[in-house]
């Protein structure tokens, strides 16, 4: 099994490699081509690991023998690896010095040509690359199921002219790209198994989901259909089709399922609930939402559940017997906006120097990326007081807001102009109440 150590160990095979098989016996090392190794005594030939990619054939693949191909588990991280060889000569100042190079290249290539693809069944011969007898390959890398080979890499001048010119302060060498395919890193989290299947259970139905066609605040007598602005508080309507079961369900937003009657029209009713869960059959009694799950104000997901009895059959190898049990079935997701509500707005007029009090509900939180207060088209950002303000910390039922940040927006009203609407939002979602104005004194 490969571990973390397998890079540098195929790094170290090519190095063995090279020194066992080559005739001119030189130096290999293994340092970026920019620098100049120390101790080296006649020609040297260089291996530089430039890049490394993930195998994408075996991606996603289990090694034989380690996981059911089937299986959820971890495969491990398949690489491929390119080095950047060149050689270098005792002296470079003599005149043959880059005949002596280009030898040590030949020589090198030819090594890698014979033996590229049979790494693994290779033993060292020469006793300057290791003990003779001894495997070429790392002992990192034995009882590997993928085998090692080194390939030459088809790349044209341009690939290797990208690699010297991002080492300014060296000169040009003639290089080859090797490939060394393929290394397998095994992982060392713990596999997910699945347990077996002893006993089978099947259940059918053949009654159809329950769909939404619409969901809209519920008017007034007579009212316009189709408001699609909630707030906490207001009943809404949702028109459903496939919803008569014996459990029928709402749920809004992250909330947990809210039990409703089964409509015999089509039509459900429920109101959105601020603090606590409505009673129903299944809680008799109002129960609280946690702080951090009620409704804030945003897109609010409306999806209906029906409960129905299936019928099913569970066995192991026999025919199985027969039972019933409840299974919900889940709607299509319709969506409303849930706003802000204004309740009052304190005091009705007042100078720039004004300190204006919002009242009402989801007005502000802690979660919310932004909350303004409008002043006519001015906007006021809701924000914690700092040293010396005079408005309060902003709650979710009362927020206050310096009317002095909008003045300069805001022309002065006389006597007889009437005043600027107000309004809240909150990321995005703004009230829909109407009356609230304040008035702008000179």
């Amino acid at each position: 099994m490969a571990t973390h150590v397998a890079i540098a160990a195929v790094t170290r095979t090519l190095r063995t490699l090279l020194l066992d098989r080559m005739v001119m016996n030189p130096t290999v090392t293994i340092a970026p081509p920019d620098v100049t190794v120390s101790g080296v005594n006649g020609g040297r030939v260089n291996l530089y690991l430039f890049q490394l990619m993930e195998n994408a054939g075996l991606k996603n693949q289990e090694i034989p023998g380690e996981g059911h191909p089937a299986a959820y588990g971890r495969p491990p991280l398949s690489l491929n690896m390119r080095y950047l060889i060149t050689t270098h000569s005792m002296l470079e100042t003599q005149p043959d010095a880059d005949l002596n190079a280009q030898t040590l290249l030949g020589d090198a290539m030819r090594v890698l040509h014979d033996f590229g693809n049979q790494i693994d069944s290779l033993v060292i011969q020469n006793a300057v690359a290791g003990t003779p007898g001894d495997p070429v390959l790392d002992p990192d890398l034995t009882n590997e199921f993928e085998r090692l080979k080194v390939v030459l890499h088809p790349s044209n001048l341009d690939d290797v002219t990208k690699v010297w010119s991002a080492l300014s302060e060296s000169n040009f060498r003639r290089s080859v790209i090797y490939e060394a395919t393929v290394i397998q890193i095994q992982t060392p989290q713990t596999r997910v198994q699945a347990q077996p299947v002893e006993t089978r259970r099947i259940l059918m139905s053949v009654r159809p989901r329950p769909v939404v066609r619409e969901a809209y605040v519920t008017p007034a007598p007579n009212g316009p259909i189709g408001e699609g602005r909630a707030r906490i508080g207001d009943e809404i309507t949702i028109l459903c089709e496939h919803a008569l079961a014996d459990r029928v369900y709402v749920r809004l937003g992250d909330l947990d399922p809210i039990r409703v009657s089964p409509p015999g029209d089509g039509r459900i009713r429920i109101t959105v609930p601020d603090d606590q869960y409505p009673a129903d059959l299944d809680n008799p009694a109002p129960s609280p939402i946690p702080l951090g799950q009620r409704l804030q104000p945003g897109p609010m997901e409306v999806q209906v559940i029906a409960e129905h009895p299936a019928d099913g059959v569970e066995g192991g190898l026999g025919n199985g017997t027969q039972f019933t049990e409840p299974r919900r079935y889940a709607s299509n997701i319709a969506l409303l906006q849930l706003t802000p509500r204004i309740t009052a707005v304190n005091p009705a007029n007042g100078p720039a120097a004004t300190v204006l009090q919002v009242q009402g509900t989801r007005l502000w939180h802690d979660g919310a990326r932004i909350a303004e207060v409008f002043i006519g088209e001015a906007a006021v950002r809701v924000r914690e007081p700092g040293v010396g303000d005079p408005w309060a910390a902003p709650t979710s039922t009362v927020v206050e807001v310096p009317v002095a940040d909008v003045t300069d927006v805001l022309p002065v009203q006389g006597g007889g102009d009437p005043p600027y609407p107000v309004a809240v939002q909150v990321d995005g979602a703004r009230s829909r109440d109407t009356g609230f104005a304040f008035h702008l004194d000179p």
